[in-house]
């Protein structure tokens, strides 16, 4: 009798620890790590405004000359370019970052923040996963300027991810303002 009780709970031990193997591979399988890494980096590119347009107007100052009109299209993309290597560089392939800067993404951002005259932070984030792309993600957002909550912008893009050294990075990004 003692064996067969002691068999039962055996058993029901074996059943519950498979199913909770069961619902741990299940949670496994439906996050999706590539998809959480590209929303931080759209998160991130969306909420540097005003860190860029520090940098910016740092390199702007530096390297204008005497007299010279000052704005974005003046400004020296070498300190740009380290102050995004150093917030996104474990993000983003190299390819990708070249990329962002020869398309200015981050200054344009930083322009509509400009037009408020308010740092803008990301509201709304979704990133939906492109049919027929694999780690392909396309993205919109509202940008809220950060002391009164109003729009500013509406923005959407794609972001394309790869695994690169084991880790997720985003390989290519467009943005539509």
């Amino acid at each position: 009798m003692k064996s067969e009780s002691f068999r039962k709970q055996a058993l029901c031990l074996v059943l519950f620890f498979a199913a909770i193997a069961a619902v741990f591979a299940l949670t496994r399988l439906r996050s999706d790590p590539a998809k959480k890494q590209a929303e931080f980096v759209v998160q991130q590119l969306l909420s540097c405004s005003s860190a860029v347009e520090q940098a910016v107007e740092q390199a702007v100052d530096a390297a204008a000359p005497a007299g010279s009109e000052p704005g974005l299209a003046a400004a020296d993309t070498d300190g740009l370019y380290a102050f995004l290597q150093a917030q996104l560089g474990d993000a983003m392939t190299a390819d990708c970052l070249d990329k962002v800067m020869a398309n200015r993404l981050p200054t344009r951002i930083t322009a509509l923040a400009g037009q408020s005259g308010d740092k803008l932070v990301p509201a709304d984030l979704t990133l939906k996963k492109r049919a027929g792309a694999e780690n392909c993600y396309d993205f919109s957002a509202a940008l809220l300027t950060a002391t009164d909550s109003t729009a500013a912008a509406q923005v959407s893009g794609t972001i394309t991810m790869v695994k690169e050294d084991g880790r997720w990075k985003a390989s290519a990004i467009t943005l539509n303002l």
